[in-house]
């Protein structure tokens, strides 16, 4: 794990070490320097989740990527500095329960407690949920709840999966879903392969670039553009040649020339 490269991009310095309040600020901070984005996967490129491919990305080509991408990357850096994450495989709840499957990956952090000999306690890191995630870690408990940026995030068991849902100034909504079950870099990469190329995943259908700066969250889905600040929403429509200016103002990033794959699917019925 390349640490000094990696701490010099999302801007960490001082002493790090295996507590809570090192671990938020590891969280954060990666969370504002690295964009949420499927570009590679629109550009028909495939998208590797092997440390090395992962790292060169991140910190040599200044991109960001997806769940895989970010989780990958920050729990080798959280390996790094004296952490022993565990990885875990998710549902989104986003639409019939029937198509729910394990296409999102987290993190299970173990924490020392403060002042304690006792067994260091789970906490949930999630750095790859795009703009409308975790901003900061919580610790995986029943009951959790934790106000972040505008949107307050709860867990509750369902057994045998926790649950993270969602509240802000206008609705409540679950995010996903996950297991207690360690998933190795195997489980990963079959996760990867199906979320990056078949043709009914999401990210497939959806050009997405995501960031979260400040008290603001952007969101650019397709030709729709989303701003997410003090727990409410504004979503207008974009123009498909406005698309690069957009990626450079917002997202800081140089947008491909095109096409996408998104634009070889039939769009929906009005």
């Amino acid at each position: 794990m390349r640490l000094h490269d990696y701490l010099a991009r999302i801007g960490v310095t001082g002493p790090l070490d295996g507590g809570a309040e090192s671990l938020a600020r590891l969280h954060v901070a990666h969370r504002e320097a690295f964009l949420f984005e499927n570009l590679s996967i629109q550009s028909g490129d495939g998208v590797s989740v092997a440390p090395g491919d992962v790292e060169r990305k991140f910190l040599d080509a200044r991109r960001g990527g997806y769940c895989f991408e970010h989780n990958t990357l920050f729990a080798s850096m959280l390996r790094a500095v004296g952490f022993a994450p565990v990885t875990l495989l998710g549902r989104v709840r986003r639409g019939p329960p029937e198509r729910w499957a394990r296409t999102h990956m987290v993190l299970g952090v173990p924490v020392r407690r403060e002042g304690s000999s006792d067994e260091p306690e789970l906490w949930l890191a999630d750095v790859g949920f795009g703009a409308m995630g975790l901003v900061e870690p919580i610790p995986l408990r029943e009951g959790t709840t934790s106000p972040q940026r505008g949107i307050v995030y709860e867990l509750r068991r369902e057994p045998p999966v926790w649950v993270l849902s969602m509240r802000d100034a206008t609705s409540t909504a679950d995010l996903y879903e996950f297991a207690d079950d360690p998933q190795t870099p195997g489980d990963i990469q079959v996760a990867n392969h199906y979320t990056s190329t078949h043709p009914d995943s999401i990210f497939r259908r959806t050009l997405t670039m995501q960031r979260v700066a400040g008290n603001v969250r952007t969101i650019l889905s397709n030709l729709s553009l989303t701003r997410y600040e003090g727990g409410r929403m504004t979503t207008a429509p974009v123009d498909r040649a406005s698309l690069p200016r957009l990626a450079r103002e917002l997202f800081g990033v140089e947008l491909p020339s095109g096409p996408f794959v998104y634009e070889s699917y039939a769009p929906p019925p009005a």
